[in-house]
C-alpha cells in the first residue's frame, strides 16, 4: 500500500475515533515516511476542520454578542445583592444588641421583685414560726404542769393552724418538736391511763383496780384521757397494751389449757382481785366469775373504758365460757339434766346482762342456749363413738366362752311310723346318700373356688337376703324349715318324746304314700341346740355402750325435760347404736389384724355374738334401723370368715401345689416332694383345728376345716383323674396319700344335739362321724380309694351292685380303668358292663 494512502486511512479513524478494520492497514508497516505522511495528513485536516467551524460559526456571531451582554447584567445583579444582603447582615446583628440589653434589663426586674417577694414571705414565716414555737412552748409548760389533756388540745390546735410550707425547714424543725411533744403528751396520758385502771398480775393472784373519779365527768378520768389520746391519733394503740393485760388476767385463766387457772375471786368496790391455781375449777366458779366480771364493767368504769373492753374482751371471753366449759360440762348423764336446766338458767341470766348493756358476745351464748339440744346430743355422739375407740384402746384381747343356746319345736313323726314309711330303715344316717345326691361334686378348682357364700352359705346369710322381702309373711316358715333341715343332717328326733300334732288333711289322699301305706302322724318335739365358741371382752362392752343409749331414749320418752325436747332428743339417742356400730366395722379391721391374739375368726365370733345380743335388746318400735344394724353385723362377720378362709385356703392350695399333679410318685426326689406336700396338707389343717376348736363353735368349725378338706380332696380327685397311666406301685402309692388325707376324718366327730329325752338321760352320747355331711365330696373321695386298691371285678361289683354310680359318672369310671389296668379280655368286659349298665339305667 503506498504511503499517502496509509496516511489517509488512519486520519480518517483518527478523526471518526474508530479502530482500523482493514486487515490491510492492521499488517502495513509503520515507516518514518508513513508518520511524516500521516503528521502532515493530520495538520491538513486540522485545519479544514477549523476552517469549516469557522464558516459555520460565522453566522451565529450575532447571538453570542447577546448572551455576553446578558452575562454582564447578570454579573452587576450578583454584585448588588452581595452589597444588599451585607447590609440586612448588619442590621440584623444591630438588632441582636438590642434584644440582648432587654433581656438583661428584665432578669434585673425579676430579680428585684423575687427579692420583694422573698422578704415578703420571710416576714411570714417568721410570723408563723413564732406563733408555732410560742405554741409549742405552751404545750411544754402544759406538760411540765401535768396537763396532759391540755398538751394534746393544743398539738390539735397547732395542727390545724399549721401554714409553714411542707419543704421548709422551719417546717422539719417544728414538726420534730410537735412530734417530740406529742410522744411527751402521749407517755404521760398512757401513764395516767394506766394508774387510773390498773391491771396487775402475778404467778399466784392479779387483780384490776380503778380511782374513785372514775365515774366523776368533771375529773380526768379514763373518759377524758382517752378523749385525748384520740386527738392525738392514739387511742385504739393506747388501748391495746390494757386489752392485752385484761385478757392475760380475765380470759386466759378461764382456758382449761392454762397452766395456772381461776381459783377464786374477790369484787370491791372499785377492785376485781382474783387468785390463780393450777388446779381446774368448777363451772359454778366460772360462770359466776363471768356475771360478777360484767357488773364490775358496768358499775366501776366509765363509758368508753366499757365500750372498748366489752368489744374487745367479751367475744373472747364468751367463746371460753362456751368452747371451754359449757359444751364439756354438758350432763349427758339422764340423771343430772335437772343441773343441765339450772346450767340454762345461769347461761340465760348472763345474756340477759349483755342485751341490757348492749355488749358483743351475747351472740355466742344465744346459739348455745338455742343449739343446746343439738349440742346435747353432738356430746352423747362423741361420748358414744369415744367409749367404742376406748373399748379398742383398753381390751388385752382376753377370751371368755359363751353359749348359743336355741330350742326348737321341730314337726316330725313317731319313730316306728316313720321307720315304717321310709322302709324300714331305722339308721341314723340312712338318708345322708339321697342328701348327697343333691350336692354338687368338687371339680378341680383353684384357691379362689370358695366365694363369700361357699363359706357362709349353710349359716342362714343368704337365707335372711333372699326372704327379706317376705319377712313378716314367711318367717315362721322359714324358721321351721330350716329346723326341719338341720334335725334331719344331725338325725333328731329318733328317740324324743312326742306330742301329737292335731292337723286336718286338706284331702283324702294327703295322708296316704305312695305305696298306698298310710303316713305317719305329725308331731313336735322340742330339740335343744347348745354350742359354745369364744369371744373378746369387746362386744359386752359394746352392747353394753348400745343397752345405755336404748335405755336412756327409753327414759326420756317415758319422762318431760326442760331443758330438752324430750321426743327429738330421743330419736337421736336411738341413732345412736347404728353409729356405734359403725364406729366398730370402721376400727375393727385394723385392730385385729394388728393385734397378736386376736384374728379375723375373733372378729367373725364378736360380730356375730353383737347382733345376737341386738336381736335379744328390746328395741323401741320406731328404732326401725335396728333390724338393718343386725344385717349389717352379720354381714361384717361374714366379710370377716371369708378373709380368714380365703387366706387359709391360699395357704393349702400352695401347700399341695407340692405335689405337681402326683405324677411320678414313685421316682425319688418327686415321691419326697409329693409326701412332704401332703403331710403338710395335714398337719396344716389339724393345726388349724387346734387353733381354731377353742374359738368357733363345733358346727362352724366344721364347716371351716370341711370347706377346706373339700378344696383338697377336689384337687387330688382331679390330679388322679388326668393321669393316663397308673402302674400297680403308683396305684399303691396314691391310695396311701389318700389314705393319709382322710385320717383327717376324726376332725368332724361331734355329739347329736340333746332333746328333752336325753336331758332325761344321763348316758352319754358316743361322737357320730360328720365327714359327709361337711365335705361335700368325701364319699366321692373314698370311692376313689377303693378304685385305686379294687380289682376289676371289685370295681365292676361296685358300679353295677354298689352306689359307685352316684359319685362317678360311666365315663370317669371307664378312665380310671384304663389307666389302671392294662389292655385285655377282662378289662373290656368290664367296661362293656360299666357302659351297659349306664345303658340301661
Amino acid at each position: 500500500m503506498p504511503d499517502d494512502t496509509d496516511a489517509a486511512a488512519l486520519c480518517d479513524t483518527i478523526v471518526h475515533g474508530t479502530f482500523p478494520q482493514s486487515e490491510e492497514l492492521l499488517t502495513s508497516d509503520l515507516s518514518s515516511q508513513t508518520v511524516s505522511a500521516l503528521l502532515s495528513q493530520i495538520s491538513h485536516t486540522r485545519q479544514s476542520l477549523s476552517d469549516e467551524i469557522k464558516a459555520d460559526s460565522r453566522d451565529e456571531a450575532g447571538n453570542v454578542d447577546a448572551w455576553i451582554a446578558q452575562a454582564k447584567k447578570v454579573q452587576e445583579d450578583i454584585a448588588r445583592c452581595k452589597l444588599e444582603s451585607k447590609r440586612i447582615v448588619e442590621e440584623h446583628e444591630q438588632l441582636q444588641v438590642l434584644r440582648d440589653q432587654v433581656t438583661d434589663y428584665q432578669g434585673k426586674v425579676d430579680l428585684l421583685e423575687a427579692e420583694i417577694d422573698f422578704t415578703n414571705s420571710l416576714g411570714r414565716e417568721l410570723l408563723n414560726v413564732s406563733l408555732a414555737a410560742q405554741a409549742l412552748r405552751d404545750i411544754e409548760q402544759c406538760l411540765s404542769h401535768d396537763d396532759p389533756s391540755g398538751a394534746a388540745a393544743k398539738l390539735q390546735e397547732l395542727d390545724k393552724n399549721s401554714t409553714t410550707k411542707p419543704k421548709a425547714r422551719t417546717t422539719t424543725i417544728i414538726r420534730d418538736l410537735r412530734d417530740e411533744l406529742r410522744l411527751k403528751a402521749r407517755f404521760q396520758l398512757e401513764q395516767k391511763l394506766s394508774q387510773q385502771i390498773l391491771v396487775r398480775r402475778d404467778p399466784q393472784r392479779g387483780g384490776l383496780e380503778v380511782l374513785q373519779n372514775e365515774l366523776d365527768h368533771a375529773a380526768l378520768n379514763s373518759d377524758a384521757i382517752l378523749r385525748a389520746l384520740d386527738s392525738l391519733g392514739d387511742g385504739q394503740d393506747s388501748m391495746e397494751p390494757l386489752m392485752d393485760k385484761l385478757r392475760s388476767l380475765i380470759v386466759l385463766p378461764l382456758r382449761q389449757s392454762a397452766r395456772l387457772k381461776l381459783a377464786a375471786y374477790h369484787v370491791e368496790e372499785n377492785a376485781f382481785n382474783i387468785e390463780f391455781d393450777a388446779r381446774l375449777p368448777s363451772l359454778d366458779l366460772v360462770l359466776a366469775f363471768a356475771l360478777h366480771f360484767l357488773h364490775f364493767l358496768r358499775d366501776s368504769l366509765s363509758e368508753t373504758v366499757q365500750d372498748a373492753t366489752a368489744k374487745a374482751l367479751l367475744p373472747g371471753l364468751m367463746d371460753v365460757l362456751v368452747s371451754d366449759w359449757l359444751n364439756p360440762e354438758l350432763p349427758t348423764d339422764l340423771r343430772m339434766l335437772d343441773d343441765l336446766d339450772r346450767l340454762k338458767q345461769r347461761v340465760n341470766g348472763i345474756l340477759d346482762d349483755l342485751k341490757s348493756s348492749r355488749w358483743e358476745g351475747q351472740e355466742k351464748l344465744q346459739d348455745w342456749t338455742d343449739d343446746i339440744q343439738r349440742a346435747w346430743l353432738s356430746k352423747r355422739k362423741a361420748a358414744t363413738l369415744d367409749a367404742v375407740r376406748k373399748v379398742f384402746a383398753s381390751a388385752r384381747g382376753s377370751l371368755r366362752q359363751v353359749e348359743r343356746v336355741e330350742r326348737q319345736m321341730v314337726s316330725t313323726s313317731t319313730a316306728e311310723e316313720q321307720r315304717g314309711a321310709e322302709g324300714g330303715s331305722d339308721e341314723w344316717d340312712a338318708d345322708w346318700d339321697d342328701d348327697t345326691k343333691t350336692k354338687d361334686p368338687a371339680g378341680e378348682t383353684g384357691p379362689m373356688r370358695g366365694t363369700e357364700e361357699d363359706d357362709t352359705e349353710g349359716w342362714g346369710f343368704d337365707e335372711e337376703e333372699e326372704n327379706e322381702p317376705n319377712r313378716d309373711t314367711g318367717d315362721a316358715q322359714v324358721a321351721n324349715t330350716e329346723d326341719d333341715d338341720a334335725g334331719d343332717a344331725w338325725g333328731w328326733g329318733d328317740e324324743s318324746p312326742v306330742t301329737e300334732k292335731k292337723s286336718q288333711p286338706a284331702s283324702k289322699d294327703e295322708n296316704k304314700a305312695p305305696n298306698g301305706a298310710k303316713l305317719p302322724k305329725e308331731t313336735e318335739q322340742e330339740v335343744t341346740l347348745t354350742e359354745v365358741y369364744s369371744i373378746s371382752e369387746i362386744p359386752d362392752h359394746l352392747v353394753q355402750i348400745i343397752s345405755r343409749d336404748l335405755s336412756d331414749a327409753q327414759t326420756l320418752r317415758d319422762t318431760q325435760q326442760k331443758s330438752l325436747d324430750s321426743a327429738s332428743a330421743s330419736r337421736g339417742l336411738l341413732a345412736l347404736p347404728t353409729l356405734a356400730l359403725a364406729m366398730f366395722r370402721a376400727t375393727a379391721p385394723s385392730y385385729y389384724g394388728a393385734s397378736p391374739t386376736l384374728t379375723d375368726i375373733h372378729r367373725y365370733n364378736d360380730s356375730l355374738y353383737i347382733a345376737e345380743r341386738l336381736r335379744d335388746i328390746s328395741a323401741p318400735p320406731d328404732m326401725a334401723s335396728i333390724e338393718s344394724d343386725i344385717k349389717a353385723m352379720e354381714k361384717f362377720a361374714k366379710l370377716a370368715y371369708s378373709k380368714e378362709m380365703e387366706t387359709q385356703r391360699i395357704i393349702v392350695w400352695d401347700l399341695l401345689e407340692g405335689a405337681q399333679g402326683f405324677t411320678s410318685c414313685t421316682q425319688f426326689p418327686y415321691s419326697k416332694e409329693i409326701e412332704n406336700a401332703v403331710s403338710s396338707v395335714v398337719d396344716r389343717i389339724r393345726t388349724l383345728h387346734a387353733l381354731w376348736k377353742p374359738i368357733l363353735s363345733t358346727s362352724a368349725l366344721m364347716q371351716s376345716l370341711g370347706s377346706l378338706v373339700t378344696m383338697v380332696v377336689s384337687k387330688v380327685i382331679s390330679s388322679i383323674e388326668e393321669m393316663d397311666d397308673i402302674s400297680e406301685p403308683e396305684s399303691q402309692r396314691l391310695t396311701a396319700f389318700c389314705q393319709q388325707i382322710a385320717t383327717l376324718e376324726d376332725l368332724f366327730l361331734s355329739t347329736p344335739p340333746s332333746t328333752t329325752a336325753d336331758q332325761e338321760d344321763t348316758a352319754p352320747q358316743s361322737p357320730i362321724p360328720m365327714t359327709a355331711v361337711y365335705v361335700s365330696n368325701w364319699l366321692r373321695f373314698q370311692y376313689l380309694i377303693n378304685i385305686l386298691e379294687s380289682s376289676l371285678v371289685d370295681i365292676k361289683y361296685l358300679w353295677t351292685e354298689g352306689e359307685l354310680s352316684l359319685e362317678f359318672s360311666a365315663d370317669e369310671v371307664v378312665d380310671l380303668i384304663k389307666a389302671l389296668f392294662a389292655e385285655s379280655a377282662h378289662r373290656r368286659s368290664a367296661i362293656a358292663a360299666i357302659k351297659g349298665s349306664r345303658t340301661s339305667r
